[in-house]
């Protein structure tokens, strides 16, 4: 099985205090080679890759359990990310464009809190 550049990178990252502990456990050339690997993995990820993990990083943790979080890139370079959060059956609970990670994530935040009753209008 495949691993991603992220997973590889956390192995080789765990072979460290194993080598440092045990170095007749972990040779020295499979620390090297497994750090070499992480890094040429990492090193090939698009930067767009690293940025949409922060931004739905961001988002998911404003997001109710049984929600799921999208987030992708736009093409508007005064709000470069947009997310939806939808349900499991696809409704969609909010969508929005952000110009940060934080600030779309507290606009999908603030568009999940339930509506608030009338407009603070007296009863009459």
């Amino acid at each position: 099985m495949s691993q991603n550049a992220i997973t590889q990178a956390i192995g080789a990252l765990k072979l460290i205090p194993m080598f440092l502990n045990h170095p007749t456990v972990i040779s020295r050339a499979t620390l090297i080679g497994a750090s070499t690997e992480a890094l040429q993995l990492l090193e090939s990820l698009p930067p767009v890759s690293a940025e949409l993990a922060e931004v739905f990083r961001c988002v998911d943790a404003v997001i109710s359990e049984g929600q799921i979080a999208y987030v992708t890139p736009t093409k508007s370079p005064e709000y470069p990310y947009g997310a939806v959060v939808a349900d499991q059956q696809g409704n969609v609970y909010a969508a929005a464009m952000g110009k940060s990670k934080e600030g779309l994530a507290e606009l999908i935040r603030l568009k999940l809190l339930p509506p608030s009753e009338g407009f603070g209008e007296g009863a009459a």
